[in-house]
C-alpha cells in the first residue's frame, strides 16, 4: 500500500512538475504507463474541478498517450500527408490509364481483390454469415466461368452465362432496393421499437451492402467471360476487338445463333435511336451450328446498334448493361448506353450498374491504396 501511494504521489508531482515547466508543450509524461490511480491524478490535472467517470478517465489517458507518442513529429506528419494528397490525386488517372492499356491485368486485379478483401476482413472478424454466403455465390460462379472458359465453346454457353449473370444482377438490384427500403422505414422510425432496433439497423445496411457487393462481383465476373467466349467463338481477337472471319447477317456474333431468315419478318425489332415495332411471331428458326433446332433458337427480340450490326436483344443487353461494355461486340463502335432505357425500370437498373463503379473504389481500390501507402511509408522510415 506504501509502495502504491509512493508510486501515485511521484507521478502526480511529474505531471504538476511538467505543467509547471512547460504549459505550452505536451505533456512530459506518457499517461499509458502510468499506475490507474496516478492516471486519475493525471486526468484531474487537466480538467480541475470536473467529476470524470472511468470512461472519461480512460479516453483522457488514450488522447494523451497519442500525443506524448507523436510529439515531435509534425514534419514526418506532414511529409506523410503530402504523400497521401499525391496518391489520391494520381489514382483515377493512374487506374483510367490501367484499365485502357493493360485491361486483362486490370480485371484480374479488380476481380481478384474485390472477390478476397472483404471476405478476409469478414472471416478475420468472424462474419461467418458472409463467409458462407460468399462460398455458396463462388461455388455456383465457379461452374458458370467453367463454362464460359471451355474449347470448343457449347454453342448455347454464351446466351446461358448472361442469362444467369442478368438474373444475378436483377437478383442484387432487388436486394439493394429491399435494403434501401429498410434503411428508410429505420431512419423515419416508421414502427418504433423495432425500426428504431441496433439489430434493424444492422440488417438494413447489411442488405444494402449485399446487393451492391455480389452485384458488383456479378459484373466483373461477366467481363471477363465476354472476351473469352467472343475469342473463342472466333468473330474477334481478344484485346484489340479486331474481326477475324466475316459476320453472317443473320448471326449475332455474342452467341453464335441465327437471328431469322430476314430482318423483316414481323419479330420484335429495337432500332438504335427509334421505337419499338412489335408483331406477333413465334415460329422457329434453324441454329448456327449443324442446322439442329433447339428451342433457345427461336424468334426473339433483336436489337441494331448504330453501327449496324444486330444481336438478340438478351445478348447484346448483357454485353452493354451487365458488362458494362460501350462498344459494339463485332466492329468496336461506341455504344450508346442510354439506347436500352425502354422504361422507368431499365433506367433505374442502368443508374444501379453505374453506382456500383463507387462500390468499387471502397471494397478494392481503397485497401490495395492503403496498402500501397502503408510499403511506401515503411520503405521511407516514416511509421
Amino acid at each position: 500500500m506504501d509502495a502504491d501511494k509512493l508510486a501515485t504521489t511521484t507521478a502526480g508531482a511529474a505531471v504538476e512538475a511538467g505543467f509547471a515547466t512547460s504549459s505550452t508543450s505536451l505533456p512530459l509524461v506518457n499517461p499509458a504507463t502510468l499506475a490507474p490511480s496516478a492516471q486519475q491524478a493525471y486526468a484531474s490535472q487537466l480538467y480541475p474541478g470536473r467529476s470524470l467517470s472511468p470512461e472519461d478517465i480512460r479516453m483522457i489517458i488514450e488522447t494523451e498517450s497519442y500525443k506524448a507518442h507523436h510529439q515531435g513529429h509534425e514534419a514526418k506528419h506532414a511529409l506523410m500527408f503530402l504523400i497521401f494528397a499525391c496518391v489520391l490525386a494520381m489514382l483515377p488517372s493512374t487506374v483510367t490509364y490501367w484499365r485502357k492499356r493493360h485491361p486483362m491485368s486490370y480485371r484480374l486485379v479488380s476481380v481478384g481483390s474485390i472477390c478476397l478483401i472483404p471476405v478476409y476482413f469478414a472471416a478475420a472478424n468472424h462474419y461467418y454469415r458472409f463467409v458462407c454466403i460468399w462460398l455458396v455465390y463462388a461455388l455456383a460462379n465457379t461452374y458458370v466461368l467453367y463454362m464460359a472458359t471451355r474449347i470448343p465453346l457449347h454453342v448455347h454457353t454464351p446466351r446461358r452465362v448472361y442469362r444467369w449473370f442478368a438474373f444475378i444482377n436483377k437478383a442484387s438490384y432487388a436486394v439493394f432496393v429491399g435494403g434501401g427500403l429498410l434503411f428508410l422505414l429505420g431512419f423515419f422510425n416508421i414502427m418504433p421499437g423495432l425500426t428504431d432496433t441496433a439489430y434493424y439497423v444492422e440488417t438494413s445496411m447489411l442488405t444494402v451492402f449485399y446487393g451492391l457487393y455480389f452485384g458488383l462481383m456479378s459484373r466483373d465476373l461477366v467481363t471477363l467471360c465476354t472476351d473469352k467466349m467472343a475469342a473463342t467463338l472466333g468473330y474477334s481477337s481478344r484485346g484489340t476487338r479486331i474481326a477475324t472471319k466475316f459476320l453472317p447477317q443473320d448471326v449475332c456474333c455474342i452467341c453464335g445463333d441465327r437471328l431469322g431468315s430476314s430482318s423483316g419478318d414481323g419479330r420484335e425489332r429495337v432500332v438504335a435511336g427509334g421505337g419499338m415495332l412489335a408483331a406477333a411471331s413465334t415460329s422457329r428458326h434453324p441454329a448456327a451450328h449443324g442446322g439442329a433446332t433447339d428451342s433457345l433458337a427461336t424468334a426473339e427480340p433483336t436489337h441494331a446498334l448504330g453501327c449496324g450490326h444486330e444481336f438478340h436483344a438478351s445478348c447484346i443487353r448483357g454485353w452493354c448493361v451487365i458488362g458494362k461494355k460501350d462498344v459494339c461486340p463485332f466492329c468496336s463502335e461506341k455504344v450508346d448506353l442510354h439506347e436500352f432505357k425502354r422504361n422507368p425500370w431499365d433506367k433505374q437498373e442502368l443508374f444501379y450498374v453505374t453506382a456500383l463503379e463507387y462500390m468499387r473504389f471502397f471494397v478494392s481500390w481503397q485497401p490495395l491504396t492503403l496498402l500501397f501507402l502503408t510499403v511506401v511509408f515503411w520503405l521511407l522510415g516514416l511509421n
